[in-house]
């Protein structure tokens, strides 16, 4: 059910390889090698099911005319046609283990690289980290990865996981362990993505991510695709994210599924790559509460903002106003929040509301925590509509999903099958205009009004309409306490504008305070 089941022995790796290589370096070693030695595993898998399909008498048909079957084992077309790429002899793994303890097996590495590049430019051009023969590690070092790697097992169900996105993640978090201190960055677990997908129930048409990171949407969507028989080629992919280097991993992502997307680095706030894009689906695991995100930077006419500019020490509000500006007229968003943008104050609430009136919100899903593998943080999926349909007008779904989880581990859960199936049915249910009662199910959910929304203060949590406790579903104290100082710190800047008004106005009335 995780991701990866080879943590230690990558952390074995790192542990060993770490005086001489720094943390930021070290994870475009591992990154690189773990995606050459993952082509050539999903090469060699594919190509023993062809050798089983050209085995047999009937397959003569799966054979062009005049190629012989050994001939037909190398027709790269095959592998693409079933979205695998093709992998050259002096790229294979195979080779690149042959050669480990040859003292140049640093320049045989960048060159499996460049033959891959060459092969695949649209694909692979500047994705795969190219540093065997610059990196300080000798080649008994790069022996000793090899080997290590070489035992790997990606599992049967490696095409439906974030692999790379996910080892990123694992470095992060134990390089911040091993020094002391918190890993800041989180990848999206798969269930949260699955489920996103699921209730989006993305086919056809344009997906956008604008905090694309490792592309974990993009994952899911292909796979919901590929179990429906969907050719892949109908979904646009469109991402952006702020760092170069998650920008290799969502394109790793996406070639080893032989998929394509026009992904892009840029900072979205300031610099939207994609800002005439229109999208069926928008999908998104933003930073949460990010602080300093450059408000004053934002002009005053800048169409994203329609229901104002949210305030510098919180940019969860300018993202959803960008997801939201970004939807085609009948496009469909589905994202992951801290809690504290259901019930924060100020301008942040001024916004909110403006959201709920405009009757943009098609539901909310209150998530257990610890569904993430670096931080407990708890936090909420919205899902808004740009059209709804006549019997949902101003209604919205509200889910309790606290509950519903499955560990994994001491310090991870996960949203299971059965679990993402029961929500997704809910939403179904509500799409299909069931009745609601049948819909109304008490502690888990309920489709409210906005008149219900409004008398309860445009307070979004889900909690608070399908009958849960007040303490049962209280936010956490740090929540609390983020949404609190943040209000104050408001509150005491307008106090500072206001007083230096009034000194204003007495000191041109010809007195001093």
């Amino acid at each position: 059910m995780k991701d990866i089941n080879f943590e230690n022995k990558l952390w074995k790796a790192a542990d060993k390889l770490r005086k001489k290589v720094e943390v930021h370096e070290y994870k475009y070693v591992v990154l690189g090698l773990i995606f050459l030695r993952y082509l050539s595993f999903a090469f060699d898998e594919k190509k023993k099911e062809l050798e089983k399909r050209f085995s047999d008498k009937v397959s003569d048909e799966y054979i062009p005319y005049g190629e012989t079957r050994k001939e037909a084992l190398k027709d790269k077309d095959y592998y693409l046609a079933e979205g695998v790429l093709y992998i050259p002899e002096k790229a294979h793994w195979d080779y690149i283990k042959k050669n480990a303890n040859q003292p140049n097996i640093g320049e045989i590495i960048d060159n499996a690289i460049d033959i891959l590049e060459r092969e695949y430019p649209g694909k692979l051009k500047d994705v795969i980290p190219k540093k065997y023969t610059e990196i300080n590690l000798d080649h008994y070092d790069l022996a000793y990865l090899i080997d290590i790697f070489t035992n790997i097992d990606f599992g049967d169900d490696h095409k439906a996981k974030d692999i790379f996105g996910r080892i990123y993640e694992y470095f992060l978090g134990k390089f911040a362990e091993a020094e002391g201190k918190r890993g800041g960055e989180f990848y999206t677990p798969r269930s949260l993505t699955r489920l996103i997908v699921e209730i989006l129930d993305v086919k056809q048409g344009r997906i956008f991510d604008p905090a694309c990171g490792s592309g974990g949407f993009f994952v899911s969507a292909l796979e919901k695709l590929e179990k429906e028989g969907i050719d892949k080629t109908l979904l646009s992919i469109y991402g952006q994210d702020s760092k170069p280097f998650t920008w290799k991993i969502c394109k790793m992502n996406l070639a080893i599924r032989g998929a394509e997307g026009d992904i892009r680095v840029g900072d979205s706030y300031h610099n939207d790559k994609f800002f005439d894009l229109k999208a069926d689906y928008v999908v998104s695991n933003p930073p949460f509460n990010d602080s300093g995100w450059g408000a004053e930077r934002i002009k005053p006419d800048d169409p994203r903002f329609k229901y104002g500019i949210p305030p510098d020490n919180n940019g969860n509000f300018a993202w959803i106003q960008h997801y939201i500006f970004h939807l085609a007229p009948k496009g469909k968003a589905g994202f992951v929040m801290a809690n504290g943008a259901l019930s924060g104050g100020g301008t942040e609430g001024e916004i909110r509301k403006k959201i709920i009136e405009d009757d943009l919100i098609w539901g909310i899903v209150a998530c257990p925590p610890k569904l993430f593998y670096n931080v407990s943080l708890p936090v909420s999926l919205w899902f808004i509509k740009r059209a709804k349909p006549a019997h949902m007008k101003n209604k919205v779904l509200f889910i309790y999903a606290k509950k519903m989880f499955k560990s994994i581990s001491r310090r991870q859960v996960i949203l299971t099958d059965e679990h993402i199936n029961k929500i997704v049915q809910k939403f179904r249910m509500f799409e299909k205009g069931e009745k609601e009662e049948k819909i109304n199910e008490i502690g888990f959910a309920k489709v409210a009004t906005i008149e219900d929304i409004r008398k309860n203060g445009y307070v979004l949590t889900p909690g608070r309409y399908v009958g849960i406790k007040i303490d049962e579903d209280d936010t956490p104290f740090e929540e609390k306490m983020k949404t609190y100082s943040k209000e104050l710190s408001e509150l005491l800047k307008q106090e500072k504008e206001l007083t230096k008004k009034v000194k204003e106005v007495f000191k041109a009335l010809g007195w001093e305070i």
